[in-house]
């Protein structure tokens, strides 16, 4: 059982094997990854890993090797130490629902929908936008998969993201997600 994490970040130019060599230093140090998310944002790839790591000498390793590994693959590393209970915190955010919002891009649509819901105490556990080219007419797309308070009314939520969507000239839709256990 590891006895050590990190959060573990990397970003840089997008290209083949930067995931297996981020990977191949955390298995070299005997480490295991127990959470992940990676994703290409333009032309740069970001990840951020939770590793836990069988002792303090091996945390010490990871953090040794990383500026060599920064500069073999010129990406920006970095390497922080977190708690035991923040490294298995994933089990209680759980998304709840899946928020989708369609149409003209324009300036401040994230922070205004952030907002939005954050005065309602709900939780963004993901957040993914794109800009799609839909003959020859471009569409935002931004997809949040959100954590609601068991007391917020759903009637009064969906009526909230209405008036929201308005504001923002955009489709907005709200759909409940099926829990998965894995």
């Amino acid at each position: 059982m590891p006895n050590r994490f990190f959060l573990l970040t990397a970003f840089g130019k997008d290209r083949p094997g930067l995931v297996a060599h981020v990977t191949q230093l955390v298995f070299r140090m005997g480490g295991n990854i127990e959470d992940a998310s990676m994703t290409r944002l333009g032309g740069e790839f970001s990840m951020m890993l939770v590793v836990g790591l069988p002792s303090t000498s091996s945390g010490a390793r990871l953090l040794k090797a990383l500026p060599s590994l920064q500069r073999t693959l010129r990406l920006a590393l970095n390497a922080k130490p977190i708690s035991r209970i923040l490294a298995h915190v994933k089990h209680q955010s759980q998304a709840t629902h899946l928020i989708s919002m369609y149409g003209t891009d324009r300036p401040g649509i994230v922070y205004k929908a952030a907002r939005a819901l954050s005065d309602r105490y709900i939780n963004i556990t993901d957040l993914n936008t794109r800009i799609l080219d839909r003959s020859g007419k471009s569409l935002y797309v931004m997809l949040l998969e959100v954590q609601i308070p068991s007391r917020t009314k759903a009637a009064a939520l969906r009526r909230s993201l209405e008036r929201l969507g308005h504001s923002l000239r955009l489709d907005v839709t709200l759909q409940e997600i099926d829990p998965v256990s894995l």
